[in-house]
This record gives structure tokens, sequence and C-alpha cells, in this order.
């Protein structure tokens, strides 16, 4: 009995892990920072950038806009990856951030696949 049981949890361990790596890996999606139930939506932004055959997309986002000025900090920030088949992009932060009232948000393809993301910016 004994024996069985130690089976069945390394099974349910095993697809547990497998699921989790399934699901990691269709969308690659970044949080940052704290959103709270107070915080407020300071900026969204859509992107979609068509693949571009034998190369890498890049695509930048800044806010607050060039010459539009924030009076507020930025507390928490999501980048959806909206691409689920495992052809999506990644995030990285390159400036500011949470406890900022700034940011610089770089994205990127994987090679040969485009950008589908949605990114949303909270703050207080």
């Amino acid at each position: 009995m004994m024996k069985q049981q130690s089976n069945l949890l390394k099974l349910t361990t095993a697809l547990t892990i497998a699921a989790y790596v399934i699901t990691t890996t269709y969308a690659i999606s970044s949080t940052w920072g704290n959103i709270s139930n107070s915080a407020q939506l300071l900026h969204v932004e859509n992107v979609f950038n068509a693949s571009s055959p034998g190369k890498y997309v890049n695509r930048e986002i800044k806010f607050p806009k060039n010459g539009i000025g924030n009076g507020r900090i930025i507390t928490g920030i999501r980048a959806f990856d909206q691409v689920t088949n495992g052809t999506g992009g990644h995030a990285t932060i390159y400036s500011g951030g949470p406890g900022f009232n700034n940011v610089t948000i770089k994205l990127q393809s994987q090679y040969n696949y485009g950008l589908i993301f949605r990114v949303e910016i909270y703050g207080q």
C-alpha cells in the first residue's frame, strides 16, 4: 500500500511539473512591482507587430510619452504576452519602473515571429 501511495505521489508531482512547464512556455507574461486594489491604471498599450522573416521584432514602450509629464509613481507593471502557441516574445524593463514616475520597456519577439502584447502600467 505504501509503495502505491509513493508511486501515486511521484506521478502526481511529475504531472504537476509538466502542466506548469507547458503553461509557462505558451505565453511569457511579466509582472513587476505591486498592483494593489487602490492602484490606478495610468497607461495601457496594445502592441501588434507582424513577423519579420529572418529577424527579431523589437518594440519599445515609453511612459510617459516624450513631452508629457507624469506626477504619479509607478507601483506595478504587467506585460501580457497574447500569443499562446509558444511563439510569443518577452518583455524587459530597461529604465525606470516601479518606484519611479517613468519606465522604458523593451519587447522582443522570438526569431522569425512577431509580437502581440498588452502592457498595463499602474500607479498612485
